[in-house]
């Protein structure tokens, strides 16, 4: 539908618009103006990393009526799409119609294929190109108790869209979102990966490798996507989002390269998270049972966001403990406030416990992600660090 209103700051997602990764954005215009388009490529990369938000930017910039010269100066990119022409309009708006998604999707009586979802699916990439999977089955299509998958129907719905000629471009695009969650239905796709239709471009974008059948990942082109570095996630997050620089640098330590992290810790405020921290590690090591449960009562109250963010928090701040205890206290990120408390915590704990409770907080984003019962999973944290504090070994 041409119709499709946009946000009044919108200007779709162009290569300009992609944080950091210059290096794959060279390669990319460079294939394109050399005309060596693969016509079956995987953009694999960390969730956050951008490499959804590039594969939205490349399929404007392949049919793209007006490019841009490429070339390199001061390390940046010049080389993007115009933005302007009936093809670039229409890519913005989610509407080409040579341009194909396809999506991990719950399935419902009345919603069977991707093209079902699409309404949810353009605001899921307005809100955020940099999104991830729990975001998009949770917020959006609210299935939190669900398992998203690409379905045989998909599949075959896939193969028929590439059984059509082009409408008005030169190519046909499809972008494939998470392959992960394809499981063997994939094997469905081999034979158009290998040989598709002239002019046509797969581009699958995935965060985990090992969760792909091998008899894709040997018919793809792989473009690994590194984590996004500091340099250019700091200042994104500034113009972005209107911070001072010292709580984007932050933002962009705790984020550890990953966008849609970042987007998330936005509202977070350190000295909520640090005194915490304190209570918490303070009722433990004191062995104050009734302290403990009661910081357990005030988590539970917490969002699932918050939740999520504050173990985030606190595994940026055990490694900050770790580094602490292994001499390189000059690497340290902590502010005063924060260093006070983690130079007491590291005395107390020593590496091999700080160890053991960092596995243990990257379990629990785990847990929080998928929905476990908060005050279950609360008990058992908390007593399991008690232990190690009262403990002379690992439990």
């Amino acid at each position: 539908n041409e119709n499709w209103v946009l946000p009044a700051k919108w200007t779709g997602v162009l290569f300009k618009n992609v944080i950091g990764q210059t290096r794959i954005k060279l390669q990319l215009t460079k294939g394109v103006a050399d005309n060596r388009v693969s016509h079956a490529q995987l953009f694999l990369g960390p969730e956050g990393s951008g490499n959804l938000a590039m594969a939205l930017a490349y399929s404007q910039y392949i049919n793209c009526e007006n490019k841009q010269t490429v070339a390199i100066e001061d390390g940046t990119v010049h080389g993007d799409s115009c933005g302007t022409c009936p093809s670039c309009l229409k890519a913005q708006k989610f509407i080409h119609p040579d341009i194909h998604f396809t999506f991990p999707f719950v399935k419902t009586d009345k919603k069977e294929v991707c093209a079902d979802w699409m309404v949810e699916w353009r605001q899921f990439m307005l809100n955020t190109p940099y999104g991830g999977y729990n975001e998009w089955i949770t917020q959006i299509i609210e299935g939190e108790n669900k398992q998203g998958n690409i379905t045989a129907r998909e599949c075959q719905e896939i193969m028929r869209r590439l059984s059509l000629k082009n409408y008005e471009s030169t190519y046909k695009i499809i972008i494939l979102w998470l392959p992960e969650y394809l499981g063997n239905e994939g094997n469905r796709l081999l034979k158009i990966l290998e040989e598709p239709p002239e002019n046509t471009v797969f581009i699958l974008i995935a965060h985990d490798q090992e969760r792909i059948i091998n008899t894709i990942m040997s018919r793809v082109q792989i473009v690994k996507f590194p984590r996004i570095a500091d340099q250019d996630m700091i200042p994104a997050i500034v113009e972005r989002f209107k911070v001072g620089l010292p709580q984007a640098k932050k933002i962009a330590a705790l984020s550890d390269g990953n966008f849609n992290e970042a987007t998330q810790l936005i509202d977070i405020h350190e000295d909520a998270n640090t005194t915490m921290i304190r209570e918490w590690m303070e009722a433990c090591y004191r062995h104050n049972v009734k302290a403990l449960f009661a910081w357990n009562d005030r988590f539970v109250k917490m969002g699932r966001e918050q939740q999520k963010n504050f173990f985030q928090y606190c595994l940026h701040f055990f490694r900050e403990v770790l580094l602490l205890e292994a001499g390189a206290g000059s690497l340290s990120k902590l502010s005063d406030a924060e260093l006070k408390t983690a130079e007491g915590l590291g005395k107390v704990l020593g590496v091999d416990r700080i160890t053991f409770i960092l596995e243990l907080f990257d379990k629990c984003i785990y847990f929080v992600e998928r929905n476990v019962n908060a005050k279950i999973m609360m008990t058992f944290v908390s007593v399991t660090l008690l232990k190690q504090f009262q403990s002379n070994s690992i439990n």
